[in-house]
């Protein structure tokens, strides 16, 4: 078993947090078989994750694939006894313990699916559903990268225009619509989602307009991250039902997320 961190390069997308930092970061678990199959899982970045993995190898090394519901659970167990709570985050540092615990068992499922000469689907309740899905563009609100020191990338290399749109600053509707008509011509999506959280709610909304009339087949969704109020979010999105398909966590919890 070996866990190996990586890194890319990322743009100066915006979320209710902030900003992405000009790195994204991923632990990478890779499992070989005494047969020679190697099986892959991908968790997010950073310590915590990666010396989870680390720590959890002695309990994987000379373990039966076909057994990884057993080393799964033994992994996540160690966890739950764990004191990962050192940044006082709560519920956020037990999720970043699950990251890891759903790199692992990926891994297990792709070297047991390797072993057996299937795809991982035919592992999981009733097998392969369908022949292709449609993939979700993410589209972001990308903030002025010239503005901090922090070492974010002028462009990406390659020959489409997207390579440069993603790393330049993009905080209206027309910016984001051309995001979006550059990731169709490069990778094909039919269907967008925004990420909000970031603009007035009434902005975000004009951007999700704009992006329906643009693609009026596309389904177009947003993602405020909770950021807005439960009367505000009644209010903006009312009226759309033929322009807006969903909208995912409007609101945060705080005064209740069901109105009748």
């Amino acid at each position: 078993m070996k866990v190996i961190p990586v890194a890319g390069h990322d743009s100066m997308l915006l979320n209710i947090g902030g900003a992405h930092n000009a790195y994204f970061t991923r632990n990478i678990v890779v499992l070989t078989d005494n047969a020679g199959h190697t099986g892959i899982g991908e968790a997010p970045g950073g310590d915590v994750i990666y010396q989870t993995l680390v720590d959890a190898i002695p309990m994987v090394l000379g373990q039966e694939v076909a057994r990884l519901n057993k080393v799964v659970q033994q992994v996540h167990k160690g966890n739950q006894a764990a004191d990962f709570d050192t940044f006082g985050k709560g519920a956020w540092t037990f999720e970043l313990r699950v990251n890891a615990v759903a790199a692992l068992e990926a891994a297990l499922l792709d070297l047991l699916g390797k072993a057996l000469n299937v795809p991982v689907c035919e592992l999981l309740g009733p097998g392969k559903q369908r022949e292709a899905i449609t993939v979700l563009g993410y589209l972001f609100y990308i903030g002025d990268r010239t503005k901090t020191d922090l070492p974010y990338v002028e462009n990406t290399p390659g020959n489409h225009e997207w390579y440069q749109l993603r790393h330049q600053k993009a905080m209206n509707s027309e910016a984001v619509v051309r995001l979006a008509e550059a990731s169709q011509d490069r990778y094909g999506f039919k269907d967008f989602k925004l990420k909000g959280g970031v603009l007035p709610g009434e902005q975000e909304i004009d951007t999700v307009r704009a992006l329906k009339k643009r693609f009026p087949d596309a389904r177009i969704t947003v993602d405020p991250n909770g950021a807005w109020l439960l009367d505000e979010a009644i209010s903006l999105c009312k009226g759309l039902n033929d322009v807006l398909t969903y909208a995912e966590d409007p609101c945060g919890a705080e005064t209740g997320l069901l109105r009748t």
